[in-house]
């Protein structure tokens, strides 16, 4: 775009030349000899001082077109005359986003959850609401040097938070119940700045250790480790393992629940009282479910149910589940029994193998692990001529978890 000041510059007369002196021809002089042609070559004319100017000012013009269409070309920004304000800032990377989350508050009763397997990104959430951890304080590791491999943060956090957990609520807390004594542990990074700090708190645990959301408050819960008619246990070798589908190998089917106190309202019954009550309620629960006793017979199962520890009923645990399962030849243990009872049922002469599944924590508990210890879940006994087999009490020695190591430079309990 031409400027006035150019446009000017283009209607500026030419300025007169002077008259040449009288008596002198204008090839006269020093100014002649600058005038006069190479031998040989083409005259040459001389640039007008306002013709240079102009030339200045397009070229200037073009250099100017050419960046503001840079500065267009592809939605890219060029620094011009300096400016590096408009330059684009880089992304943080997750991992410096997430060492910028504060970390929650150690509150006992703070409900938090997270997302990650690492567990970075946890936040504090409205216990009314799903979430993954309870705390219920916090302990110094004050006289820790080392840090611990995985079998001793579980020693530790079984060792030193499950006072804290007893006495956060009141005594009330049923070790082989639906919740367990867990811990969040400072990740190696931190450990090595001196931090000792071990979050405990409750949390809701498979058998190999899956995560279960929590709702609601434990202390305001039914502890009993029930699960509703229809679901049925994996087989892991000759013992439980976590709920799967019906259609597949499994160790027991639920059929029914049953409360203890309707029977026993006030003192703790022993096994034996137990078992005298739910023989003949889970026979008759569990011909009810299978459409007859002879069915199950025909289909070579048995019945089998849980029992309660005087640890438990203390807790406040009443309820206990009626199952259906088939046990092997030697008695040794569960057989693998395939199909749900209403169906089809094929039951298994061979232990089953292990289970394998290793969900991730932080998930649902269908398809994530805790590392903790799997619960042992005992032997059913030998059934008698005419008697199904009772199970014994259940034993959970290591009902404690701690979260797994966290990603490099990023600390399980968020960044602190």
């Amino acid at each position: 775009m031409m400027t006035i000041a150019m446009a000017n510059l283009f209607a500026a007369p030419e300025r007169q030349r002077p008259p040449a002196a009288p008596g002198r021809s204008p090839g006269d002089g020093p100014q002649a000899l600058r005038s006069l042609p190479a031998p040989g070559g083409p005259r040459r004319t001389p640039v007008h001082p306002a013709r240079r100017i102009v030339v200045g000012v397009l070229t200037g013009a073009l250099i100017m077109l050419c960046v503001a269409t840079l500065d267009r070309f592809g939605n890219t920004t060029v620094p011009v005359l300096g400016s590096f304000a408009a330059l684009p800032v880089p992304e943080p990377t997750e991992a410096e986003r997430l060492a910028e989350i504060p970390p929650p508050p150690t509150t006992p009763g703070t409900c938090l959850n997270w997302n990650r397997p690492d567990a970075a990104d946890t936040t504090v959430v409205d216990c009314a609401q799903p979430h993954l951890f309870e705390q219920a304080g916090t302990v110094q590791l004050a006289t820790q040097t080392t840090l611990p491999d995985a079998g001793g943060w579980r020693a530790l956090v079984n060792e030193q938070c499950t006072p804290v957990v007893l006495s956060y609520l009141d005594g009330r807390y049923d070790p082989t119940g639906r919740f367990r004594v867990g811990a969040l542990k400072p990740a190696p990074s931190k450990w090595a700045d001196g931090d000792r700090e071990l979050r405990c708190g409750l949390q809701s645990a498979s058998r190999s250790g899956a995560l279960y959301p929590i709702t609601g408050k434990v202390a305001a819960q039914d502890q009993s480790a029930v699960h509703e008619p229809g679901t049925c246990l994996a087989i892991d070798g000759r013992t439980i393992g976590d709920p799967v589908s019906c259609a597949g190998p499994h160790a027991v089917e639920t059929v029914g629940i049953v409360d203890l106190s309707t029977k026993f309202p006030d003192a703790f019954p022993t096994v034996a009282d137990q078992d005298a009550f739910l023989q003949p309620a889970c026979t008759r629960i569990a011909g009810e479910y299978a459409g007859s006793p002879e069915v199950i017979s025909k289909k070579k199962l048995t019945v089998y149910w849980d029992n309660l520890t005087e640890e438990s009923w203390k807790a406040g645990t009443r309820r206990v589940n009626c199952n259906l399962a088939a046990l092997l030849p030697d008695r040794s243990g569960f057989a693998p029994v395939t199909g749900p009872v209403k169906g089809d049922v094929t039951v298994g002469e061979e232990p089953a193998p292990p289970a394998t599944n290793t969900p991730q924590p932080g998930v649902p508990a269908s398809t994530a692990p805790a590392p903790v210890e799997p619960t042992v879940e005992p032997t059913p006994a030998p059934p008698g001529p005419s008697s199904p087999p009772a199970s014994q009490p259940s034993s959970n020695p290591l009902a404690t978890s701690a979260l797994p190591e966290p990603v490099p430079g990023v600390p399980v309990r968020g960044a602190s």
